[in-house]
């Protein structure tokens, strides 16, 4: 029997240590140390406030009682309990507002550091649009909960235990009703729990899904647009929200009705600590306000963190998805060592039975075997969905291999693995530009210089001039200096290449990834692109991705990625 009571003991705490609000806990270890202040902080601004309501109410009593006025210890004590809790409540406020910030930090880095390294995650139930949501508003309600709340519950918990050791060297009875009420206090509140995380659960996946809608709705505006689909989405997001107000009315309500049970049980405790006191022969009367008073100053704190306890649900579904977000599964593995390459000259790379695949689906890269001379301009062909990005990314060690292997050719044929190499110093020399290439609102100077934070303005003005884009005419009336919108609205599909182009060439890489950067472009777009990639023969290698036929002409070598998968794991000459 008592093998059972062990075994569900620790099945109990194995549940506790699962819980999400408890998982994120080491993602704030750094903070520990504040917010145990702010709770030391707080409970001596309570404890403050409790002896002022005494010393008030004992005042007041005597003057009432026996008409004499309280010895001047008191009135002074009564000072400096104003003056301490004015002092603590300004600390507080400036000290939990800190921690919050700081908390806000930490959550949001550890979920940037998460979608850097896990998306896209290869499960295909994962919509990051519901993951990115929750770097606003779950963080939000997070931050909230640990800055302010956890110093809350734990200084409530032993501001109880000093009023019923207080109330125990005056009367026994006095603290039992006190400890009792407060259990009864908690035994009203626990029914509720299980049935409010249900329901707040709902509205946490609904909000979610709210959310994730509106991602794809800006997303796709341009096709909602089109499509004439307006009419439509305002339909999907108003039964959307219509859901989530239908479920909060619900919650709302089963909140309102544990209040209501608090405030009674409340009212109880306060009930039967006076007829203990009034029964206590001992006990002058002027000292009954002042145990009233006191006892109702102490409980307030406590009543918040028992009602606090019913509202744990959004706080479990939100640190859920926060954790969710931060353990992503990486799909870059970690440096297996930091090497240095070589700084001289342009980087080849080779490929040795590299594959991919997504989760419970057919492989996105069969086995295939590559070899980039330092230097090389070669064009990559393939029908659609062979695993032409696919291999792009693997390439440029966003995403790890299933299998296989991918190295790095120095300029006299040295091999580096490719995940052997320091990141920084990786990102700096190898870098990618895809199709869909992304200009972000701000001055033309500042979307070259994300690559490059520290490049002069005349490296910048070089890397322009490199990717064939002139800043002449009305398009760029200031220059590098003109603003572009978010988009890159107002400029066409070869001048957004360009500009993504020219930010890669800021870093002056020794190996260029292009990923169909030409297909959306027009044939003079596509000779300018095509151009200012000629002129870094000799400088870096290219490796280009196309299925245009004119920019695959103007490649040193061309392959089919078909030819370069053979069974038996052999690689073609």
């Amino acid at each position: 029997m008592r093998t059972v009571r062990y075994r569900a003991a620790a099945v109990a705490v194995r549940r506790w240590a699962a819980h999400p609000v408890l998982g994120l806990l080491p993602h704030l270890a750094g903070q520990r140390a504040a917010v145990a202040w702010t709770g030391i902080v707080d409970l001596a601004n309570n404890a403050a406030l409790v002896f002022l309501a005494v010393a008030g109410s004992h005042c007041v009593a005597l003057a009432v009682l026996h008409r004499e006025l309280a010895a001047p210890p008191w009135w002074l004590a009564a000072a400096v309990a104003v003056v301490l809790r004015a002092a603590l409540t300004w600390h507080e406020m400036d000290l939990s507002h800190s921690v919050a910030y700081r908390v806000l930090a930490a959550l949001r880095m550890g979920l940037f550091d998460g979608f850097a390294r896990g998306v896209p995650a290869r499960r295909p139930g994962l919509h990051t649009g519901k993951l990115a949501a929750t770097a606003m508003g779950d963080v939000e309600r997070l931050e909230f909960f640990y800055a302010h709340t956890v110093a809350q519950l734990s200084s409530a918990g032993v501001l109880l235990l000093g009023c019923s050791a207080a109330l125990l060297g005056i009367s026994p009875g006095m603290a039992a009703c006190l400890v009792a009420g407060v259990g009864a206090l908690v035994l009203v509140t626990v029914p509720w729990l299980r049935g409010n995380a249900r329901l707040g659960g709902l509205v946490q996946a609904a909000k979610a899904d709210v959310s994730a809608t509106a991602v794809d709705i800006l997303q796709g505006s341009r096709e909602i647009a089109s499509y004439g689909l307006q009419g439509q989405v305002r339909l999907q997001l108003a039964a959307a929200s219509r859901t989530v107000e239908e479920l909060e009315r619900r919650l709302r309500v089963r909140e309102a009705a544990a209040s209501t049970l608090r405030e009674l049980s409340s009212l109880a405790i306060l009930v039967a600590v006076f007829l203990m006191a009034w029964h206590q022969p001992s006990l002058d009367p002027a000292w009954i306000p002042p145990l009233i008073a006191g006892t109702m100053v102490a409980l307030s704190p406590l009543v918040e963190a028992v009602a606090m306890m019913t509202q744990l649900q959004a706080h479990h579904a939100s640190a859920r998805r926060v954790l969710e977000g931060i353990n992503l599964p990486p799909e870059e593995p970690p440096n297996t060592g930091i090497c240095t390459l070589d700084p001289r000259g342009p980087l080849g790379i080779r490929v040795r039975g590299a594959s991919f695949a997504y989760t419970g689906a057919a492989p996105a890269l069969a086995p295939l075997w590559l070899t980039v001379r330092p230097g090389e301009h070669l064009g990559i062909a393939g029908k659609s969905g062979a695993g032409k990005s696919t291999l792009a990314r693997l390439l440029m060690g966003l995403w790890a291999t299933d299998c296989g292997t991918i190295e790095l050719l120095t300029q006299h044929g040295t091999p580096v693995d490719l995940h052997a190499v320091d990141r920084s110093d990786f990102r700096s020399q190898v870098t990618l530009v895809e199709q869909d290439t992304v200009v972000f609102h701000g001055s033309l100077l500042e979307n070259l210089r994300l690559a490059a934070p520290h490049a002069s303005e005349e490296e910048v003005a070089w890397a322009l001039e490199q990717a064939g884009l002139p800043l002449d005419g009305g398009t760029w009336p200031v220059g590098i200096h003109t603003l572009i919108g978010e988009g890159g609205t107002g400029l066409s599909g070869g001048e957004r290449t360009r500009i993504a182009l020219a930010r890669a060439l800021v870093l002056r890489p020794r190996l260029l990834l292009l990923d169909e950067t030409t297909a959306n472009l027009d044939a003079d777009a596509e000779a300018s692109v095509l151009d200012a990639i000629a002129r870094l023969a000799g400088t870096t290698t290219v490796i280009t991705i196309s299925h245009r036929e004119s920019t695959l002409r103007r490649c040193d070598r061309r392959v089919d990625i078909g030819d370069l998968q053979k069974p038996g794991g052999r690689p073609v000459q």
